[in-house]
């Protein structure tokens, strides 16, 4: 994706004695720090706005950036007139404020006692009262931040919201290749195309076995040959070169149909008619940030590119495959698709298929320790549903099931810590697909921020009934 355009503006009216001057100019240099590291760049920083007119150019000239989210900083209180001009400059706006101390000088106002400096947290209380309305003409959901430019409450926040911006923008402008349509029978998967501007390209298996097909058959070896000097080989040497050549066609298949999300119906023709599983292929897609569905899961393509975008890390689309109530975990699974980025210290290894002997290769892994969050995109009549469950994946202690695999305990779906067996009746009861996205690390927040400004209903953790 392009890189994240973002804005700054800071609203300071010089009848308060606290130096609002500084904290926009402290601010301004922060955020441009915030923004960098996540991937974007300030692309427009109007500094200090200090009255109506000012305001009003300030605006004009945001608006023109072509902005894709804009920073407003109540560096003092501020009327709406000056407001207004800003919240409408950009299709996304983030108001901030800051505490009193943050507008200490050391000639004046210490920021607790004399004259209120900034009177800041009420600027963004009242903005935020009109924001979204007729007066405010913000485009619209309008979030906030409070904390100090050197706090880390506001600089935690800011991520968060630029990491949800980074997942709004990628479901824009996603456009998955499905190829063959979804899995014979898998009747839970065939949902609704995605709304928005989301795009879905469908063609016929056909088309992915003739590009397969006409791979050059060195270029295959080669592919193969590179393949296995990075990830063991535990299959015999043609199915490897079938798999390259699977790899070779996905990828070039994405390419030449502008695709940056595959759904692929994997099976039971593919593995016939190519001569191995696409599990391992669909790994690799995914390594080079390709998200790739098992089944032809639509919905599920467009899950891993958001959460994709979200951690900025590649996901894995797995099963939930068992229940652990002494451990109070759940087994995540699937057959060898995942990216290796996900596997633990031991890496990754290439074999057959745990029930299709003779077609290989897919991947066999165990999922790394540590935060990882579970993530999907559901159909929600005209706009979408979604959820979002954090964890940690345990240690691997124990010999486990061949595939991708990995033990996911300490949940929280949303911010509400649950039991596995509470996820389970969740995940049943709200009758979700059978496939959940998963990534390293813990972005639960920026994803609920997401929702937020997607406009679309998170799905709470409450099941109707239960195992106990």
């Amino acid at each position: 994706m392009t890189r994240l355009r973002v804005g700054f503006a800071a609203v300071v009216r010089p009848a308060f004695k606290g130096d609002g001057e500084s904290v926009a100019d402290r601010s301004a240099s922060v955020l441009h720090e915030i923004v960098d590291a996540q991937g974007g760049v300030l692309a427009a920083d109007e500094g200090a706005v200090r009255d109506a007119h000012e305001a009003a150019h300030a605006g004009r000239r945001l608006a023109a950036a072509d902005l894709d989210l804009l920073v407003v900083q109540h560096a003092t209180f501020a009327t709406g007139d000056l407001l207004a001009p800003l919240l409408a400059a950009a299709p996304r706006v983030v108001v901030w404020a800051v505490p009193e101390r943050a507008g200490a000088r050391a000639d004046g106002p210490d920021g607790a006692r004399g004259p209120l400096p900034l009177n800041s947290l009420c600027g963004l209380n009242m903005t935020l009262s009109f924001a979204e309305g007729p007066l405010g003409g913000a485009r619209g959901p309008v979030a906030w931040c409070y904390g100090g430019p050197d706090d880390a409450l506001a600089r935690d926040r800011l991520t968060t919201l630029l990491r949800a911006e980074r997942g709004a923008r990628a479901f824009a402008t996603t456009r998955v290749l499905s190829i063959g349509g979804t899995a014979p029978a898998f009747y839970g998967l065939e949902l609704p195309n995605l709304p928005g501007r989301a795009t879905v390209v469908e063609r016929p298996l056909a088309d992915l076995f003739a590009r397969v097909a006409a791979i050059d058959a060195a270029e295959a070896e080669r592919h193969a040959e590179a393949w296995r000097a990075v990830e063991p080989l535990e299959a015999p040497w043609e199915h490897l070169i079938a798999a390259a050549r699977i790899d070779l066609a996905l990828a070039d298949f994405a390419r030449d149909e502008g695709a940056n999300a595959l759904a692929v119906r994997c099976w039971p023709e593919l593995p016939d008619a190519c001569g191995a599983m696409a599990c391992a292929a669909m790994g690799r897609a995914a390594d080079r940030r390709t998200p790739a569905a098992c089944e032809g899961d639509v919905w599920g393509a467009a899950s891993m590119r958001v959460l994709q975008a979200v951690a900025d890390a590649p996901s894995a689309l797995l099963d939930l495959s068992d229940l652990d109530l002494e451990r109070d975990a759940l087994l995540l699974w699937h057959c060898g698709n995942a990216p290796s980025a996900l596997a633990d210290a031991s890496g990754t290894r290439l074999t057959t298929h745990f029930n299709r002997d003779g077609v290989g290769v897919v991947r066999d892994q165990t999922l790394a320790p540590g935060p990882a969050t579970g993530f999907r995109l559901l159909p929600d009549g005209a706009g979408v549903a979604l959820l979002v469950i954090g964890g940690h994946v345990l240690e691997a202690t124990e010999p486990s099931f061949d595939g991708v695999r990995g033990w996911w305990g300490g949940l929280t779906w949303g911010r509400t810590e649950v039991t596995a067996e509470r996820a389970v009746a969740g995940i049943l009861d709200h009758r979700l697909p059978h496939h959940l996205a998963l990534a390293a690390g813990d972005v639960r927040h920026a994803l609920l921020e997401l929702g937020e400004r997607m406009g679309a209903r998170v799905l709470d953790p409450t099941p109707r009934s239960g195992l106990a």
